[in-house]
């Protein structure tokens, strides 16, 4: 959006004039396209925005918004119907949008998608409220559980087959540990609840359990959550994760595996091009997280959805939306990201790696906590769920209190 367009929002903002529900104004039918996104977007959506220009008369304005910014930004915009025309949304931030009357209805648009089957379970159910959807999935991150082939060979363990169960992830860390060195079997990052939730919650996920029950969290008298704090418990009691577990808090979460003295830690998307760019000799495989048993897997979802704003006529809106769902999921996968498409997932982006199906099969299982308070129950360091992990990991009292507190918390949040 140019400096003049936007001059002129906050001025009407200002004055009460801009309200939600007005006709996109024609005096800007042949301005760019205002799109925003969080900058953590950047990378990859620069080079899509740039494509799409080349093809188009009509051309897209990128705006990325620091991402400290944008629930700011974003809840600024929807309440008073400024801001952009294409709106780029995390898709854990989504929620809280789908009932401000911000974004635009694309219900029978979604229906008549050719690929609408192909599209990202999770992300399409994102966009969803009441039976009406409001986006479309954009880009995709999904957690898988990585390990180290030359620790297990040094544990006396099959380099190449990683562990299918619970007990297999202990007995396995426990294994890799002892070879000593500065060596540990497991890391995470118990200070930072995103982290957390991103890369544990994948397993009571795995053995069917949910985390949020409608608009209520799902903490109290969760066997499966009660049973992965365990498994975390037991892990630390062991040994088999160093001490900086406890306080780590994302800013150096990548940084333990990629120094080759970690035996395996659950993660994205990002270690693993990180992994074969910087880090080559560093020889590792991937895997979906396994149930208890085995039996089943699941992985967290993340990434963002792209919904048309009251800014912008509703066929303009779809033609960017139908664009970044087929030329720029094609163009993602041919530079190595995960597109959110399985269809082209298997055409352009398993054949660059064959690593990459777990990648593409992890979105089947994908899953993510849906609701407008997830930041504050789940991704913040002061979450309910972040004093849950702190509690339920490193304490030494029962697990089911620490899900009891975290319970009464999470209840204050959402007044359920």
């Amino acid at each position: 959006m140019n400096l003049r367009r936007r001059t002129i929002f906050s001025a009407l903002a200002a004055a009460g004039a801009l309200t939600l529900g007005l006709s996109p104004p024609t005096a800007y039918a042949s301005e760019p396209i205002a799109l925003w996104a969080r900058a953590e977007t950047g990378s990859f959506l620069t080079p899509l925005v740039e494509a799409y220009n080349k093809s188009h008369e009509r051309q897209i304005s990128l705006t990325l918004v620091p991402d400290a910014q944008v629930t700011q930004k974003y809840s600024a915009a929807a309440a008073t119907g400024s801001g952009p025309d294409i709106a780029i949304i995390e898709i854990g931030r989504l929620p809280q949008f789908l009932a401000s009357g911000w974004l635009q209805d694309i219900t029978s648009d979604l229906a008549g998608l050719p690929y609408k089957d192909a599209l990202s379970p999770a992300h399409v159910s994102q966009g969803e409220l009441d039976g009406k959807h409001y986006a479309l999935p954009l880009s995709a991150d999904v957690s898988v559980l990585y390990w180290n082939k030359a620790l297990f060979k040094a544990a006396g363990l099959a380099p190449d087959t990683g562990p299918k169960t619970w007990d297999e992830i202990r007995s396995t860390a426990a294994a890799i540990t002892k070879t000593g060195n500065g060596n540990f079997g497991y890391f995470f990052s118990g200070g930072c609840g995103g982290c957390m939730a991103f890369t544990m919650l994948p397993y009571p996920w795995a053995q069917g359990a949910e985390v949020m029950v409608g608009e209520k969290a799902n903490f109290a008298g969760n066997k499966a959550l009660g049973d992965s704090l365990q498994l975390y418990r037991d892990i630390v009691k062991d040994g088999s994760t160093p001490n900086t577990a406890q306080t780590e808090n994302g800013a150096n979460q990548f940084g333990p595996f990629f120094s080759g003295k970690i035996g395996m830690f659950v993660n994205g998307t990002y270690p693993y091009v990180e992994l074969k760019k910087s880090h080559p000799d560093i020889d590792f495989g991937i895997e979906l997280v396994p149930s208890k048993d085995g039996s089943g897997a699941a992985s967290f979802a993340g990434g963002d959805d792209i919904a048309i704003t009251k800014r912008i006529d509703k066929a303009t809106g779809m033609e960017v939306l139908k664009w970044f769902t087929s030329e720029g999921q094609q163009l993602l996968a041919q530079s190595g990201v995960l597109p959110i498409r399985s269809d082209i997932a298997q055409a352009d982006y398993v054949s660059l790696d064959p690593r990459n199906q777990v990648f593409v099969d992890a979105l089947k299982y994908g899953h993510i906590p849906k609701s407008p308070e997830v930041n504050a129950i789940f991704f913040d360091n002061s979450s309910p769920f972040a004093g849950l992990v702190q509690a339920g990991i490193f304490g030494t009292g029962p697990i089911d209190a620490a899900l009891n507190a975290a319970q009464s918390a999470a209840d204050k949040i959402t007044g359920k």
